[in-house]
């Protein structure tokens, strides 16, 4: 231990006294165009981080294949418990497909349950459940929703029995719906791994033909999945939370409701805590969840301003923080976790690409990168976003929806810089509605 400190510390030395040797090179020849070669950088080291895991899909490609195939069921495997908790604030429209979903499961009724937390409703959610079978508890607090508090608000109100005590936790949003070997999958995967205690399930866009940009945030969520996750599984890496769809086991679920940070961005705060005590988040490929992406511009801009204010929330808090542990502990989990939350959207990374290319042809002193680098990244995201589409399984037509994201670049831009400044959401609001 004493001596992997002193690692730590040393490596610690050794990267700032390289980033000071090279800042000083680069101003004595160039000047203050080191300035502007400083955010070329950045941009450089966000596409090798995005293009990385592509190389280790195709390195990996069978095994990776094989991920996402469904298990042949087992009847002598333990069987675990689980308790399914649906934050909803008036959800009265789309609760009902999870639900139906939920009591379709494959898996033995007497090993799960079904809580729903009606946060301040004031539609037939909580009709709905009950109709249902579910649980529903009715949190009628003064304080404005959010999902941390109506997770907490089941942990604290739920009589758990003492089998469900030592279950795992399983949030789901309620816009979702299960595919019905979904518990199935996530048990099989805890029984054979029987150290894992954070497990986040395979999500895909259950109404990708809706819209354009339904289109897009399918071919994303494709992205994430199999490019993000599934090589990640792949080298033992932890994966990240997406929020719905994360399986936890309970005692461990209990101390991240306990974690006061953001409330727009609490899966980030639970692998910023996962992480720094070096706590796998698993993948689980072949456990299912669809949910319903917004099929409009205004509605994914005001989705887009939670999302992105939550990240540079959690930038601000955290990117110093975890980037220093990282090194003087050695911890690549953390390292993981500070390079992700310096990524800028895809949409945006692509802008800035094509931003510092376009300056570097017109003048190549402003560039430290040859023309062929640029080159290489412009078609490589480009590429990118595409292949999104084929991994989402798109149909030839619907590959036309890809310039439409040039739409919502400006938007996206707006939002980022609001927030750094400060004027971004600070509270949370649900994305289909205009209450608080």
């Amino acid at each position: 231990m004493f001596n992997k400190k002193i690692l730590g510390y040393f490596i610690a030395l050794l990267v700032f006294a390289v980033v000071v040797i090279i800042l000083y090179l680069s101003f004595k020849q160039y000047g203050l165009w080191t300035l502007l070669y400083i955010p070329q950088a950045a941009i450089m080291l966000m596409c090798l981080y995005v293009f990385f895991p592509v190389l280790v899909y195709f390195a990996g490609y069978s095994k990776i294949k094989k991920m996402f195939v469904l298990s042949k069921p087992e009847e002598d495997i333990k069987r675990n418990y689980f308790t399914i908790i649906i934050p909803a604030h008036n959800e009265e429209r789309v609760l009902p497909s999870l639900l139906a979903s939920l009591e379709s499961q494959v898996y033995l009724k007497d090993y799960y349950q079904v809580v729903v937390v009606a946060d301040r409703c004031t539609d037939k959610t909580r009709q709905i459940a009950e109709i249902y079978g579910a649980t529903c508890l009715n949190r009628s607090s003064p304080n404005t929703s959010n999902k941390q508090e109506a997770l907490r608000y089941a942990i604290l109100h739920f009589p758990f029995t003492p089998n469900f005590e030592n279950g795992f936790v399983c949030i789901i949003d309620a816009d979702c719906e299960a595919h019905p070997h979904f518990l199935q999958e996530i048990n099989r995967h805890v029984a054979i791994n029987k150290k894992v205690v954070a497990i986040q399930s395979f999500r895909y866009v259950k109404n990708m033909n809706e819209s354009n940009i339904t289109k897009l945030d399918a071919a994303a969520e494709a992205l994430r999945n199999k490019i993000f996750c599934a090589p990640r599984k792949l080298v033992g890496a932890s994966v990240f939370i997406n929020g719905s769809g994360v399986v936890f086991k309970k005692p461990l679920f209990e101390k991240l409701l306990n974690i006061s940070g953001n409330h727009l961005a609490e899966d980030k705060e639970w692998k910023a805590y996962l992480c720094e005590r070096k706590t796998i988040v698993d993948y689980c490929a072949p456990a299912r969840l669809g949910y319903e992406a917004v099929t409009d511009q205004k509605t994914f801009q005001k989705q887009r301003n939670r999302w992105i204010s939550s990240h540079v929330a959690m930038l601000k808090k955290h990117a110093w923080k975890t980037f220093s542990q990282s090194i003087l502990n050695l911890n690549v989990m953390q390292f993981d976790f500070f390079c992700s939350l310096m990524q800028v959207p895809r949409s945006l990374l692509l802008a800035f690409t094509l931003l510092f290319a376009a300056l570097d042809f017109m003048y190549s002193p402003t560039s430290f990168l040859p023309h062929w680098a640029w080159i290489i990244m412009v078609f490589g995201l480009i590429f990118y976003g595409i292949f999104g589409f084929y991994l989402a399984n798109a149909k030839p037509k619907d590959y036309l929806s890809v310039p439409y994201f040039l739409k919502l670049v400006s938007g996206i831009v707006k939002t980022t810089v609001v927030s750094f400044i400060g004027k971004g959401v600070s509270q949370w609001k649900p994305t289909r509605s205009n209450d608080a």
